[in-house]
């Protein structure tokens, strides 16, 4: 059987986002690690049985390593991310990128037909700080004065994509990508508590409408950003005043008001100088004593994207069944329905079914 055109750059990223390292496909394909990185530098083809033998380890789609899938520009994106940990283990971070790069793959062919985006990002030369360019950002996507109802639905009627996904680890809150031509995507960690989300959303906003090439002291833009968002300085200032530790009470209401942590509006407060170093330094001590470092008392209600479910509703209403829209996403249906259809598409559909 002759060599076929499979892709070696997306053979690299569906085995990064397994996890794998060469080696490891290597051993679970029967080839010889040289081979294969040579097949993903694109010096070696692969045939067509040896195709389906990485395919099907890899559990991905013959269809999503054969040939050459535009990704618009995807291997030059720059991918942003909130992690908790300082460092974090190489192949974990290949995979959290990989699994990002499929994703935005995957939503691209979702959405083709979906208006273009409206998201624009900061020009390089704008001498604006990121809680002005926060703050005009509120001015222009008309955001009333004050908390931020619906931040998933703000930012998903403002073209930005977001998916909420297992990341295989607990390191790490989200990534974020702009692929060209394609509407930039957020993809959020599962298990996150509704307020980090939040915080972490808008970090990633931040990131998304400030950075188009990696930098130095992005994080802490990232976090300016979305800190001017979510909490605008001269309405959340005189909320925050007079706070004193035996105020944790008051804390808790405005939490449950402005949708962000306990840990957020302490930090806000400081930023603010409406409390000192030392009471900054005494509140952190105390949220560590009550056991409210990872996670608070007051739990707010989860924000659930809707627009990639939607476009998925509309496919499903025209007629596609789970395997042609699984194909259409360069997924294996399993792996679509597993994701994307939590609840069983429409009994229309369940002749084709494949259970």
């Amino acid at each position: 059987m002759g060599d076929i055109g499979a892709s070696g750059q997306m053979i690299a990223l569906a085995r990064e986002a397994k996890g794998w390292r060469q080696s490891d496909l290597a051993r679970a394909a029967g080839m010889a690690q040289g081979s294969v990185s040579k097949v993903e530098r694109g010096l070696l083809a692969l045939d067509e049985e040896g195709l389906t033998k990485v395919a099907d380890v890899l559990e991905v789609p013959g269809s999503l390593l054969r040939g050459d899938h535009e990704l618009h520009g995807m291997e030059s994106t720059c991918l942003h991310n909130r992690r908790r940990a300082s460092r974090m283990p190489v192949a974990t971070l290949k995979r959290v990128e990989g699994l990002a790069q499929l994703v935005a793959l995957s939503t691209k062919l979702l959405l083709q037909h979906e208006p273009v985006p409206v998201l624009v990002r900061q020009p390089p030369e704008s001498c604006l700080a990121p809680p002005q360019v926060a703050r005009a950002l509120r001015l222009a996507w008309r955001v009333p004065s004050g908390p931020v109802d619906d931040l998933v639905g703000l930012l998903e009627r403002m073209g930005v994509i977001v998916v909420v996904r297992g990341l295989g680890t607990d390191a790490q809150d989200a990534v974020s990508l702009w692929p060209a031509g394609a509407a930039p995507v957020v993809l959020l960690n599962t298990g996150l508590p509704p307020d980090r989300a939040r915080f972490t959303l808008a970090h990633e906003l931040g990131h998304l409408v400030l950075h188009g090439v990696p930098g130095e002291g992005q994080e802490d833009e990232a976090n300016a950003f979305a800190a001017e968002l979510l909490t605008p300085a001269d309405a959340i200032r005189p909320e925050l005043e007079g706070l004193t530790l035996r105020d944790f009470g008051r804390l808790a209401r405005l939490k449950s008001r402005w949708k962000v942590s306990m840990a957020a509006l302490i930090q806000r407060a400081h930023q603010l100088d409406c409390i000192s170093p030392s009471q900054f330094k005494s509140f952190r001590i105390k949220l560590n004593q009550y056991g409210w470092a990872k996670r608070e008392p007051g739990e707010l209600v989860p924000e659930v994207p809707t627009a990639l479910t939607a476009a998925i509703e509309k496919h499903l209403a025209d007629g596609l069944g789970v395997e042609e829209l699984a194909e259409l996403a360069l997924m294996r249906p399993e792996q679509f329905r597993r994701h994307y259809l939590p609840v069983d598409e429409p009994p229309r559909h369940a002749a084709t079914r494949n259970l």
